[in-house]
């Protein structure tokens, strides 16, 4: 079976020109035939985003009726988290909060789902990692408990935003140190492979970086990859397709 994914930081549907809009984020994506969808900083019922359940409108729209919200903090009278799309009916769904080691820094998920085609399991995380180094080490540990819980013939697929190289340095403002390994995903690399995209996926006033990615089980097989450009967001999206 062939399956499209695609991994997204929505930015609660505000693009580069200010303007929120979940419609036609979810009309660009919606082009390339995804069966799953994996969405970061996804709000509902929040003031900025006029009270809209975003998931919902966004799950309407690219028309994938099976979705699933892990909130990790409540925010101006709404909620905020990271949410799952998907072709297929989701069996399981849970969120799991990352370690924090100071209480003022934003919480982060990981939203765990499984999914089944006949005998075959399918295990689909969205993941948000944190803007602090010795968090995002945490939250990786934290990930790995997790997997390791997984039978080893099951399939794995995480779309997220890991923020590697990334540290925020004051309010809204961040650093970000490209290198060659990270080690995030080298701990990760013992559990899954990584699709080899490297052109930059955040943009903002304080830099750009290569921090969004898909990474899948070793028993299944990348066939196509790709960095999806848009200016509806302050990330590109990324698109993999596998046989399962």
């Amino acid at each position: 079976m062939i399956l499209k994914t695609i991994t997204f930081n929505m930015c609660h549907g505000e693009g580069l020109d200010g303007n929120v809009d979940v419609e036609r984020q979810a009309k660009f994506l919606k082009k390339y035939k995804p069966d799953i969808i994996f969405l970061q900083e996804i709000d509902m019922y929040t003031q900025r985003v006029y009270s809209e359940n975003q998931i919902y409108q966004f799950s309407k729209t690219v028309e994938l009726q099976y979705r699933a919200m892990g909130i990790n903090i409540k925010y101006k009278n709404g909620y905020y988290g990271d949410g799952l799309l998907c072709r297929f009916p989701i069996e399981y769904s849970a969120n799991y909060l990352m370690p924090l080691l100071d209480p003022k820094n934003e919480q982060r998920g990981i939203l765990c789902n499984k999914i089944s085609f006949g005998t075959t399991k399918l295990n689909l995380f969205s993941v948000h990692f944190p803007t602090n180094f010795e968090e995002r080490k945490l939250a990786t540990e934290e990930l790995i408990n997790i997997l390791e819980k997984i039978d080893e013939n099951e399939v794995i697929i995480i779309g997220g935003d890991f923020n590697v190289g990334v540290e925020k340095i004051g309010k809204h403002k961040y650093e970000f140190s490209k290198s060659d390994k990270y080690y995030e995903y080298e701990c990760l690399s013992n559990y899954l492979e990584k699709v080899n995209n490297v052109e930059d996926t955040w943009f903002s006033k304080n830099g750009n970086g290569c921090i969004d990615t898909i990474l899948y089980s070793k028993n299944i097989k990348l066939l196509d990859y790709k960095t999806l450009k848009t200016k509806y967001s302050d990330h590109s999206a990324i698109y993999a397709e596998f046989e399962v």
